[in-house]
């Protein structure tokens, strides 16, 4: 009689599961919800995830824990999203490289199998800059340097395949300068530091962080990496500008999912994301980090990147560029 009634509390448990987890769907979020970042803290990256955080733990009424995954390229907390249980508890602040390191066949992962995109956050350009002491007094000292026998010019990022790494490759490519290396750090913090100090010559930042550091003396800025000026530094050109004609790069963020996420939990996402977004003070926030806010939700984002990804999967074609 004992087994009888185990047997029937285990069938009558194992019935009643997908009773529960459609409830815990249908009244989603119950529990707190977790966002992590692929870099190190003080970036654009993480700073915009501790902006939504809060704001979708106040819209939503769950926490959102930010958790620092860095490493990889950001590849390391993708992958741990991409291998995430479903259910819209465990998301990422991801950006282009989500795209860009396919390309150079870098991830872990499928993004078009492995990953749900719910919505679309800011665009910002990059900002090359060099140390206040440089000899760099221009784009053209650059490119001079780099064609120079036996010259080694490098240019740090926070990690391969940023939209800072690729800036600074696509600028070896489109200025034919060959002596250059690339020198990735685990975060942009990181490798600020260093370019401060003068151990690596220049870097096409994240615009946000090199910006108060240009201010502070710290760095000198040379040029923006969108085809238009920016408001915060009205007297820095564009790398369009200054005759490399065309040459756009820029970081695009955005919140991503596991693969096979509810669309009932995608779309609650993407409403209050879209909701966040509208409001005033994220706006003034956004455009503090001198980034442009966007609108776009699951379809917007996805058509996102699979253009990035034909972008630069041409890039490559064209022009023979590896990555190692």
């Amino acid at each position: 009689m004992k087994i009888i009634i185990k047997l029937l509390w285990a069938v009558g448990f194992a019935c009643a599961l997908p009773l529960v987890n459609a409830q815990e769907k249908d009244n989603y979020p119950v529990r707190p919800i977790h966002l992590y970042v692929g870099f190190a803290p003080g970036g654009a990256t993480d700073q915009l995830a501790r902006l939504y955080g809060m704001k979708l733990g106040q819209r939503l009424g769950q926490p959102v824990v930010v958790e620092n995954r860095s490493g990889n390229g950001g590849n390391i907390a993708v992958m741990d999203v991409a291998q995430a249980k479903p259910d819209g508890y465990t998301l990422v602040m991801g950006a282009n490289y989500v795209a860009t390191n396919a390309v150079f066949k870098r991830n872990p992962y499928d993004w078009e199998r492995d990953l749900a995109p719910v919505a679309l956050i800011a665009s910002t350009p990059n900002l090359l800059v060099v140390p206040a002491s440089s000899k760099f007094k221009s784009l053209d000292d650059i490119v001079e340097a780099t064609r120079q026998p036996g010259a080694n010019v490098t240019f740090g990022s926070p990690g391969v395949g940023s939209s800072v790494h690729l800036a600074g490759e696509l600028f070896k490519l489109t200025a034919k300068a060959p002596n250059m290396t690339h020198v990735p750090y685990k975060g942009v913090s990181l490798a600020e530091i260093d370019l401060a100090a003068g151990n690596i010559d220049l870097m096409f930042d994240s615009i946000s962080t090199a910006v108060p550091l240009a201010e502070g003396g710290k760095l000198r800025a040379l040029a923006v990496t969108g085809l238009q000026r920016i408001k915060a530094l009205p007297n820095v050109p564009s790398m369009d500008e200054l005759g490399m004609k065309g040459f756009d790069v820029q970081a695009t963020y955005m919140i991503i999912a596991p693969a096979k996420t509810p669309k009932s939990v995608i779309g609650n996402l993407s409403a209050a994301i879209a909701e966040i977004t509208r409001q005033p003070d994220v706006q003034r926030s956004i455009e503090n980090l001198y980034a442009v806010p966007l609108a776009g939700g699951p379809e917007e984002a996805t058509a996102f990147l699979r253009k990035e990804q034909e972008k630069w999967t041409g890039i490559v074609k064209a022009s023979g560029l590896k990555i190692d």
